[in-house]
């Protein structure tokens, strides 16, 4: 059963109250922290995230309810405590109060277990409580936080006892930006968070943004300093082309509720998407200074820094964002794009080792040089490709490219030539077009082209998913033949236990394509209807950001004549420098 600690909070001001104050009972571990809260008559989600200086939203949320629910007196609540209200040291300015949290020393406590449960440094909180030493007794009193309530707020020492007393506005409008809109829609008896339930749903559901507006702006004549409305109004304007009305509102919280979050996302994204670059990046910073640790606001910069063609600051950000996150999947999607445009040259050289036990007596050597540059138009590269196949050695000469198309696309386009036919193809060729889709998917459609004594043409597509510390590929390669058609499957997942290069992988696939490596066959002509079937481990570490080495083993079993099969057994070494 999880313990509960109870926690005394105390506002301290120039005069100080003679009554003991409540205590507050927190639950949890962190990052996983909150208060329990028992409804008063009267209260909303409104002013409760009023009261806790956080989001209606994420308290709803939290508790598995919508914006729109009735809060029955007594029902008791759950407050998360997070970086928005739940700080380490009082901060300094003339919105918010900074009531200090208090632990309760027991027998055999420490304060190494008393800082991992709150999320707090041993030695802050020997800071904060001026501490000497590391000793502590049973019954000493320990701040291990300190709640953040806004000045014009009751706080949790003071509760409301009465139902909330804000009336309609009538007569002459606030002096707040409302709306430029004079027509409400007329809702009785709904409270302001309800009203924002059905803005949201009319916004969501039916698309239906001028009605959404309307009810923002009936709630917002309630609670003309429901911050969250405001930004939703604000996010409105973003979404129909109506910059100067939705920027009203964000510069409203801004001026008036500073340190609220989605405040600093939602106008960085306006920014963001005009291309008004350093701008979004302003008010991206300003956010940060109140949340440097929201994953949220981090990912922007990374975006914004990266369409500032600064990738060096971007690659620094997104380093800090995967070691708060290291399951953040877009940080993950974008940390390799990213990387290879802070080290812009890589040179590389790998060798493999295949063995067969029936199909060939000699096994096959195949290498190679390789060198790439980053350039903005894209990646360019050059191999040197070596192989001693059929107790042949040959060479083949390869270039290629990846160029940028736009945000989305980009491609792949390659050529290459050898004059030993047989251990390579006499000309090889290849593209393909990549797009990069949202929820960090990436699909690829191309072709591929061999010639041998004749040409074969191989179609192939993949998709590709990141999925916290996963990435997962499949792909196909079909082939054309005289009489059918071969079809080749793999499926291959990465599991990133560290940066963009440190991994373990695994392959499965069932076929082979003329165009792999691995292939014994020299055409598509034998590659009809034999069945065959691989998988391949692998493992890439990087070393002190610019040395990456690579290990591979694989096993393949392929039908190489009809009703004739062998085991090829493969392993392979690789080490690139990057700079």
């Amino acid at each position: 059963m999880m313990k509960k600690f109870i926690l005394v909070a105390i506002l301290f001001s120039c005069s100080h109250l003679s009554a003991q104050p409540p205590s507050f009972e927190v639950s949890g571990n962190f990052p996983d922290l909150y208060f329990n809260h028992t409804v008063a008559e009267g209260q909303s989600f409104s002013s409760l995230a009023k009261l806790y200086n956080l989001s209606p939203n994420i308290i709803a949320s939290s508790n598995k309810l919508h914006l729109g629910a009735d809060l029955p007196a007594g029902r008791v609540l759950k407050i998360p405590a997070t970086t928005t209200n739940f700080h380490h040291f009082p901060g300094a300015n003339s919105f918010n109060n900074y009531i200090p949290i208090y632990y309760l020393v027991r027998q055999n406590d420490l304060i190494s277990l008393i800082s991992k449960k709150y999320g707090i440094s041993d030695t802050t909180i020997q800071r904060i409580n001026v501490l000497g030493s590391r000793t502590v007794k049973t019954g000493d009193k320990l701040i291990v936080g300190y709640l953040k309530v806004r000045k014009d707020q009751p706080t949790p020492s003071r509760l409301p006892s009465q139902p909330d007393t804000i009336k309609p506005i009538t007569g002459n409008a606030p002096s707040v930006p409302i709306g430029p809109d004079t027509t409400v829609v007329q809702v009785k008896e709904l409270d302001s968070d309800k009203l924002f339930e059905q803005a949201r749903r009319t916004a969501f559901d039916k698309k239906d943004y001028t009605t959404a507006l309307q009810l923002c702006f009936q709630a917002l004549r309630k609670s003309p300093d429901y911050s969250d409305i405001r930004v939703f109004a604000g996010r409105i304007y973003t979404w129909t082309d109506k910059l100067d009305s939705a920027i009203t509102q964000f510069t409203y919280v801004v001026e008036h509720d500073r340190d609220n979050k989605e405040v600093y996302v939602a106008y960085s994204d306006l920014r963001y998407w005009n291309e008004q670059y350093s701008k979004a990046l302003e008010v991206c910073d300003t956010g940060l200074s109140y949340y440097g640790t929201s994953k949220d606001l981090l990912i922007r910069k990374v975006k914004i820094l990266r369409a500032l063609k600064r990738p060096a600051e971007a690659q620094e950000v997104l380093e800090k964002l995967l070691k708060i996150d290291r399951t953040n999947t877009e940080a993950r999607a974008l940390l390799q794009r990213n990387k290879d445009e802070v080290l812009k040259n890589k040179i590389g050289v790998s060798y493999e080792y295949n063995y067969f036990d029936k199909q060939f007596s000699d096994p096959w050597h195949i290498g190679s040089l390789d060198y790439s540059r980053q350039t903005n138009l894209g990646s360019i590269g050059a191999h040197l490709n070596y192989a001693n196949r059929f107790q042949t050695s040959g060479l083949q000469y390869e270039v290629d490219a990846y160029p940028h198309i736009s945000k989305r696309f980009y491609s792949y386009i390659s050529g290459a030539y050898s004059s030993n036919v047989g251990v390579f193809p006499k000309y090889r060729g290849g593209f393909s077009l990549y797009s990069i889709l949202p929820q960090s998917f990436e699909g690829e459609v191309g072709l591929r082209y061999l010639y041998f004594s004749d040409a074969t043409l191989i179609y192939t597509g993949a998709v590709s998913k990141y999925y916290k510390s996963w990435l997962f590929t499949a792909r196909t390669y079909i082939t054309p033949g005289e009489q059918s058609t071969s079809h080749t499957y793999n499926f291959t997942t990465r599991y990133y236990y560290g940066g963009a290069d440190d991994y373990f992988l695994l392959t499965l696939g069932h076929g082979i394509s003329p165009d792999e490596s691995i292939a014994v066959l020299l055409n598509n002509k034998q590659f009809e209807k034999l069945v065959t079937v691989k998988a391949t481990v692998g493992f890439r570490h990087e070393f002190k950001k610019k040395y990456l080495l690579t290990i591979d083993a694989g096993w393949m079993n392929q039908e190489y004549r009809p009703n004739t099969k062998g085991n090829q057994l493969l392993t392979g070494i690789s080490y690139q420098v990057r700079f």
